[in-house]
């Protein structure tokens, strides 16, 4: 089978298995294993010390990429079919499209009908305090979360697996895992914390790396997908608002879209012109979030049929 047939039907398996089933059990994620490595490494790579983190980094997404491929190598040569189908897993496991959707889903429903609930929920999804947050203010970091995370939870995986495709599906899956390993590593122990300043700066600092250009094309993405040029504007003038060299790209370009107003008190405002979400516009923010993946699935489809 060709590699471009070959590499289509592990995205498209993928993504299919991703929305018909969501997450898999936690004994069997790739990410939760790597999660737990970080967790272990972490433990005994006690102190601080910008060094340690960045082997800590090295170690965790040089094994993490190495595995995937060596997993899909040995499988793939004792039965190619079933080669396919740990290459769907393994690929589906950098993703999360489905849970992000209906995390997102399930909070607007709630801050509408049980705001105090929502707030709670809203604090572990955007790491801010939402304790004295408005409905309105819910509505915009569900709003922003939605689009800064399409990025980690689609387009980044997506791209480096097309990037490793240039060698090969297993290369293509090794490079997704990297990158999920790099991106679970910030997640875990990037924060700007004094306990993970120093060890988590390497993490953090190849996060941002690898998300630079992926960010900002997937701001193109969401003009697109929006048929509206304001999408695009509101992200050249508003993205540096942010703190993150990349959040603000999906988040203001979504704002520009959608017409609204985002906002993290005390930090930054995306959209100034707006005015703050309604309840309406978090279901135009669900749709674009769905039209801007549809668009990005189609257009790296496309991208591999002309390899």
């Amino acid at each position: 089978m060709p590699l471009e047939h070959r590499a289509l039907i592990v995205l498209l398996g993928a993504l299919a298995l991703d929305l018909l089933s969501g997450e898999p059990p936690e004994s069997v994620h790739p990410v939760v294993w790597i999660g737990r490595t970080i967790d272990g490494l972490k433990r005994y790579w006690s102190g601080r010390g910008k060094f340690r983190g960045l082997a800590l980094v090295f170690i965790v997404v040089t094994l993490s990429g190495g595995s995937a491929y060596l997993a899909y190598f040995l499988v793939s040569h004792l039965w190619p079919p079933a080669g396919l189908l740990i290459a769907i897993y393994l690929f589906k496991s950098t993703f999360s499209l489905r849970a992000l959707l209906e995390t997102s889903k399930n909070i607007a429903a709630e801050i509408e009908t049980e705001p105090d609930s929502a707030r709670l929920r809203l604090r572990a999804l955007v790491g801010r305090d939402t304790s004295r947050s408005t409905k309105a203010q819910m509505r915009s970091a569900v709003i922003e979360s939605l689009f800064e995370n399409l990025v980690d939870s689609l387009v980044t995986p997506s791209l480096f697996y097309l990037t490793g495709l240039q060698l090969g599906v297993g290369f293509g899956l090794s490079l997704a895992l990297f990158y999920k390993a790099a991106n679970t590593l910030d997640s875990m122990i990037g924060y700007r914390t004094e306990e993970l300043e120093q060890i988590g700066f390497a993490a953090a600092k190849l996060d941002d790396l690898l998300n630079f250009l992926p960010a900002r094309l997937t701001a193109g993405v969401i003009g697109l997908a929006g048929l509206s040029p304001r999408g695009l504007a509101c992200a050249v003038e508003d993205s540096s608002r942010p703190s993150s060299p990349n959040s603000g790209w999906p988040m203001s370009a979504a704002a520009g879209v959608l017409g609204v107003q985002l906002v993290k008190p005390g930090h930054y405002v995306l959209g100034r012109e707006y005015e703050l979400p309604q309840a309406e516009d978090l279901e135009r923010a669900l749709g674009l979030a769905k039209r801007s993946a549809a668009l990005i699935v189609v257009l790296l489809a496309m991208l591999i049929l002309l390899f």
